[in-house]
Order: C-alpha cells, then sequence, then structure tokens
C-alpha cells in the first residue's frame, strides 16, 4: 500500500467515526427531537383545539412521549380529515397540516343531520361545526337507516340528490347559491327549493338533469321579478314541459299555467 493511499485510508476511517459518533449523539432519545408543543393548520369546519382535542393532543404534560406517527394516526381517526401532514421542525416543535374532507351537502332524516362528501360518505355532524352552508337534502329513502361514515354511493336517493346539486352548481353559480333544499319524499316525487321562492320546483323522478336545465333557463326569467309573489309551484314533471301554479289574485284560487315545451 502506497503512501497516499494510507492517507486517505486514514482520513476515511476518521471521517467515518466522526458521523457515526454525530449521529449517535444527535438520535439520542430526549435530544432534539423530542416534542414540547405542537401546532396544527389547515382547519376550516371546527377549531384547533377541538382537533387537538380529539386525538388527546392538548396536555403538553405528554408530548414528551410522542413521535410523529403516533400524532399522525391520532389526527387522521377524526371523521372530519382525509389526511394529516406531521413533520418536526425543530426546537421541540412539530407541525400538522390537515386536509380537511370536502363537504357537499347535508342530510337529514328525522331526528339527526349528518354531513355528506363529495364522495358520498356520510359524516357526523359535531357540535360547533363551522362553514356548513350546504344544500339540504330530506327525506332520503332509505331501508336500514343512516350508518356514520358509509358510503352512500349504492343508495339511488343520495346519488340523484348529488347529481342535481353537482349540476346546478356547474350551470350557474348565482343559482347555486340560492338553491336551498331537495325533498326527496321518501321515494316519491322529487321537490326542490330555493332561499329566494317560498313555492317548490316539482321535478318527479326521471330525467332530473334535463329538468334542473330547464328550471335554469326559466329560472333567468323569473329571478327578481314580482309574479314569484303569487307563485305556488313549478311544475316540471311533465315531458319537458313547464307548468306555472299562480295565485289569482281575484279569488284566490290557483292557474296552472303550460310555458310550453323546453328545449335544452
Amino acid at each position: 500500500m502506497t503512501k497516499l493511499a494510507k492517507i486517505l485510508s486514514v482520513t476515511f476511517l476518521v471521517l467515518m467515526i466522526g458521523v457515526i459518533i454525530y449521529l449517535s449523539i444527535g438520535l439520542k432519545p430526549g435530544s432534539e427531537n423530542k416534542i414540547s408543543s405542537i401546532s396544527l393548520e389547515g382547519n376550516e369546519h371546527l377549531s384547533k383545539d377541538q382537533y387537538l382535542s380529539f386525538a388527546n393532543l392538548l396536555d403538553k404534560n405528554n408530548y414528551g412521549n410522542l413521535t410523529l406517527q403516533f400524532i399522525k394516526d391520532r389526527i387522521e381517526k377524526h371523521p372530519y380529515v382525509e389526511n394529516a401532514d406531521v413533520r418536526y421542525e425543530g426546537s421541540g416543535q412539530a407541525s400538522i397540516r390537515i386536509t380537511e374532507k370536502v363537504f357537499d351537502s347535508i342530510v337529514l332524516d328525522s331526528s339527526r343531520q349528518y354531513i355528506l362528501t363529495e364522495n358520498l360518505q356520510l359524516l357526523p355532524m359535531l357540535p360547533e361545526t363551522k362553514k356548513i352552508d350546504y344544500p339540504v337534502i330530506s327525506n332520503v329513502f332509505t331501508g336500514n337507516g343512516f350508518k356514520v361514515l358509509s358510503s352512500m354511493k349504492k343508495n339511488l336517493d343520495v346519488v340523484t340528490a348529488a347529481k342535481i346539486i353537482s349540476t346546478v352548481r356547474l350551470l350557474n353559480p348565482e343559482l347555486e347559491k340560492d338553491f336551498s333544499s331537495i325533498d326527496l319524499q321518501n321515494g316519491g316525487d322529487i321537490m326542490l327549493y330555493l332561499s329566494s321562492a317560498d313555492y317548490p320546483i316539482k321535478i318527479g323522478r326521471g330525467n332530473e338533469i334535463k329538468k334542473v336545465i330547464y328550471f335554469n333557463n326559466l329560472w333567468q326569467y323569473l329571478k327578481g321579478k314580482e309574479v314569484n309573489n303569487y307563485m305556488e309551484y313549478v311544475d316540471l314533471r311533465y315531458s319537458g314541459h313547464v307548468y306555472l301554479g299562480i295565485i289569482d289574485s281575484t279569488n284566490g284560487l290557483v292557474k296552472n299555467l303550460d310555458e310550453g315545451h323546453k328545449k335544452s
């Protein structure tokens, strides 16, 4: 072995020893990686403390024994959380960045409220939930009742209501803001409601999307008009025709006016 080779070998050995010593000190239990504080961001529907409380992460006395994976597992058990990115920021600080599930609508049964996500998962409506101004779906036909955290993709009523909401959202952002609720009448004729109108929009069953498109065209003419104060209903149940139930101011009876065949 040449002199140069010996020098290089000794140098490499010294460097390796230094790396091993550094790692053994840096990874020593109770050193820099010990968690002393936890921050959380990305929350909209609940407060930071509510998420941390659910995960039993409010008591700082217990932070010393926590790992990042343990924190991640606890936070992701929350029904509103899609995923959580947990990182060690140094100096005892751990950060949590959560991504909440996307809410789509509110489902009502006789005594409870649920949240329906964009993926048609049914979530519990937790106390103090914020930003829940979503369309309401009521009188869903279901044989076995509702099961929290289950998928509603096989429930025809829920799937139909979700398609109607998506159609309104894509068609007209202004109508979306005014869209209030869907009454599925336990498998009967579907009725839609707007916040700005007291009358129902009857769309029945079948060709629901086309009927919503017909109504959107009609609504462009109806919105803000005085005639809304004298209407009892809009009926789109019959072969593309739109019928308007108008109160006759002279005798209080309802006149059924055919607005003709509406083509998209």
